[in-house]
């Protein structure tokens, strides 16, 4: 197995000879071309849609469609005022715990004795 490095290699360098060496194992010529894909080829990038309207409009539409919407919240269904609070109501607190039916035939006081 002989690699040809050069004087000034780097470790992308030596992974790209020893994944061009034909006398390598393939599975290890493979697992070194794959830790060298991303420094070789670059990854999908973002891509930015550009449109007419600038940020300011846009956010001005943005605005006025909640408002819109809070609107709508209040308006009366049936007739009757619809309930608009964000008070979240308190957790009720559990009721305390009831004896067992049979906790005094079970008890440990009156042990059976066979």
């Amino acid at each position: 197995m002989e690699v040809e490095i050069v004087d000034v290699a780097s470790a992308l360098s030596f992974l790209q000879a020893c994944y061009r060496n034909p006398s390598l194992n393939l599975t290890v010529r493979m697992r070194v071309a794959i830790a060298c894909l991303p420094y070789e080829v670059p990854r999908l990038a973002v891509t930015a849609q550009i449109t007419e309207n600038d940020i300011a409009t846009i956010l001005d539409r943005r605005i006025a469609r909640l408002r819109q919407m809070r609107l709508l919240e209040n308006k009366p269904i049936n007739g009757a005022a619809t309930v608009t609070s964000t008070e979240i109501p308190a957790e009720p607190k559990p009721e305390p715990r009831l004896p067992a039916p049979l906790s005094r035939l079970y008890s440990s006081r009156f042990r059976r004795r066979i």
